[in-house]
């Protein structure tokens, strides 16, 4: 089963070249852009390393201090132990202290501060925005970390001015995340036409794919939930906002190539 390949923000072709010009043909002034932001429009790894390296140091559990950004693939902890080539028995005696060390970092505005954003993102989202699109961050964070997160869209450049280009989160952080997208299409249909759709979590696009079938829905490839579920298959696939052009890519092959219906 073909499973995303994890994080690559500098990957490029000309594949994924032509599908960012694609999906630029959807930004007009009756049109929304949904757009996530924790493994799409940033980049959580840094994150991650500061959390771990921080329990590590606490905790005395040095041997995650060699955390590296490569060894989150998706969001299980146990597959980034993994990764770090520890030990099962080992694994196994960290976790539980780790997860609960874990979620009230990851889940905090001081930390998701520490995001960078994803190489291209910005002038992406920002043309978007120039073609007349409104633009919304539908993101899984909750309303606690709304004001860290507006300063982080309006420290790197991206649209924040609503609302025309606006910010919604999660009112209770333990809503199921897919779900909570779900429904809050209802706000966004109130806005404009939702057209197109980026996101990271194979369960959410598929979600927007089936709501809005004319629409352009796009999977980001970085890191999800180990859930055993896979795109649409009309789903097309990037693995950033690189583009073959700029320097220093990381070149790759053409991936999950669709037809462009215009």
């Amino acid at each position: 089963m073909k499973r995303s390949r994890g994080y690559a923000p500098r990957a490029s072709s000309s594949y994924q070249d032509e599908l960012l010009d694609h999906m630029l043909t959807y930004a007009n002034e009756d049109s929304v852009g949904v757009f996530d932001l924790d493994g799409c429009l940033f980049d959580t790894r840094t994150r991650q390393v500061a959390i771990f390296r921080e329990f590590a140091s606490q905790q005395e559990a040095f041997a995650l201090l060699d955390i590296q950004e490569e060894h989150f693939v998706d969001w299980s902890l146990e597959n980034t132990l993994h990764h770090m080539g520890l030990a099962r028995q080992r694994m196994a005696e960290i976790l539980p202290a780790l997860r609960k060390f874990w979620a009230p970092r990851f889940f905090d505005g001081a930390y998701a501060s520490k995001d960078p954003a994803m190489p291209g993102a910005v002038s992406f989202v920002q043309a978007c925005h120039q073609q007349g699109m409104s633009i919304v961050y539908l993101t899984g964070r909750h309303h606690e970390m709304r004001d860290g997160t507006i300063a982080a869209l309006q420290s790197y450049g991206f649209p924040y001015h609503p609302p025309t280009a606006q910010l919604i989160t999660k009112p209770n952080p333990h809503m199921d995340d897919t779900e909570y997208k779900a429904d809050a299409l209802e706000q966004i249909l109130q806005l404009g036409r939702p057209m197109l759709f980026i996101d990271n979590e194979p369960s959410n696009v598929n979600a927007f794919h089936a709501a809005c079938p004319d629409a352009c829905t796009v999977f980001i490839e970085s890191d999800h939930s180990p859930k055993p579920i896979l795109p649409h298959i009309e789903i097309p696939w990037i693995r950033s906002f690189y583009r073959s052009h700029w320097p220093k890519s990381e070149t790759e092959l053409p991936q999950h190539r669709i037809e462009f219906i215009s």
